[in-house]
């Protein structure tokens, strides 16, 4: 008999973004835990936070992007990257060659990468290379692309390095932009190395020289990140004040599919561990990804158990959460809910905000630990 997996979305989440994400969902559980079916709880077009005056309570509104916090230089390239694709390519301090300007070159192999063959294999295993061709055509119709590539100095080898990050990391902020579930770092750097090729191929002893002025980047502090997250937390703020519509919604869906299990990304931990607490359920147990439930615990937000009271009886025995530390809305809980949470450390090789979003494409950490948790 099939057993059922609901999945309960986070933040952000609304409908063509939610339907690609349950698809990508189903494909990693049919691929791993093939006795089970995934069905969708999909909260966010109905009960998700909406500017419902166009933001005029918000003095001079404008979407403002989050800062990056890490732990090493070639981290902190991919976060300033993911704020300004062009950054390294603007810095840079190759001297030109002799012969023929090479940036002109790169820029036409640029324009055939839509067909490159490796880029697009790579995509294809990762659900992702239908857009890549569009992607590619806008960013070669954008002037302010094709006036910084065509006026590089350096070799092909030299720039198809920092024009390939710098394409990678424009098509990661598409996917954000876009809803699409992220990739990881190693599938990042994948793409990079065969886009590389696509460009010119690697230069032997080139120095990295962005890499090397990264190596004293100051970090920011996770609290400054969290003070500048604010607007970006309006499902959370609406779940504080409004949460039982959204915990009803969660425990209909849970009985119309049967569900057995519950798979929570982001405030859908909090929903489903607030629902599950207040009352006994037929859930037998719960997977959280990238969840803010246990922050809420100690902090005394939870809103169906104060700070103290720990889970009751009925609660669910087996929970198992994931989180990655450079994912700054993911939280532990084994120390607050001992003998019932279970932490699992992950590394998604990405910078916040992207590291929130690449679980689901994380299948050397995410997917066979689910395996080995469920019956």
């Amino acid at each position: 008999m099939t057993r059922k997996i609901l999945f309960v979305h986070g933040t952000g989440v609304r409908g063509a973004s939610f339907d690609r994400t349950l698809s990508l969902i189903a494909a990693k559980v049919r691929q791993h835990l093939p006795r089970y079916e995934v069905v969708g709880c999909n909260w966010g077009d109905a009960f998700g936070a909406r500017l419902n005056a166009h933001g005029c309570s918000i003095p001079g509104y404008s979407n403002g992007a989050a800062a990056g916090a890490v732990e090493a230089a070639a981290m902190a390239r991919w976060t300033l990257l993911s704020e300004d694709p062009l950054l390294e390519l603007r810095v840079t301090d190759l001297a030109a060659p002799l012969g023929p300007p090479q940036g002109p070159v790169v820029w036409q192999l640029l324009a055939d990468a839509a067909e490159a063959p490796a880029a697009l294999a790579l995509l294809s295993t990762w659900g992702l290379a239908a857009p890549w061709p569009a992607f590619i055509g806008a960013l070669v119709a954008d002037p302010t692309w094709a006036g910084t590539i065509r006026h590089l100095g350096g070799t092909r080898a030299q720039l198809s390095a920092p024009v390939s990050r710098a394409v990678v990391a424009a098509f990661l902020g598409w996917l954000r932009r876009a809803g699409e579930p992220g990739i990881t770092g190693a599938q990042r750097d994948e793409l990079v190395l065969a886009l590389q090729a696509a460009l010119g191929g690697a230069a032997l002893g080139v120095r990295d020289w962005f890499l090397g002025k990264l190596t004293d980047f100051a970090l920011p502090r996770r609290t400054a990140l969290n003070d500048r997250t604010g607007a970006a937390l309006g499902d959370i703020l609406r779940y504080q004040a409004r949460g039982e519509v959204l915990r009803n919604f969660i425990g209909d869906q849970a009985a119309r599919s049967g569900a057995n299990v519950i798979l929570a990304h982001s405030l859908g931990g909090i929903a489903a561990v607030d629902w599950l607490a207040s009352g006994a359920r037929q859930v037998e147990a719960l997977v959280t990804v990238g969840s803010q439930a246990p922050y809420f615990y100690e902090i005394d937000a939870l809103a169906s158990r104060p700070f103290g009271a720990g889970l009751p009886e009925f609660f669910p025995r087996r929970w198992l959460n994931f989180y990655d530390p450079r994912d700054f809305l993911s939280y532990a809980g084994r120390e607050l809910f001992p003998g019932i949470a279970r932490d699992v450390v992950v590394d998604n090789g990405q910078p916040f905000p992207e590291s929130h979003g690449a679980y689901w494409r994380n299948d050397a950490e995410v997917w066979p630990e689910i395996e080995r948790f469920l019956p």
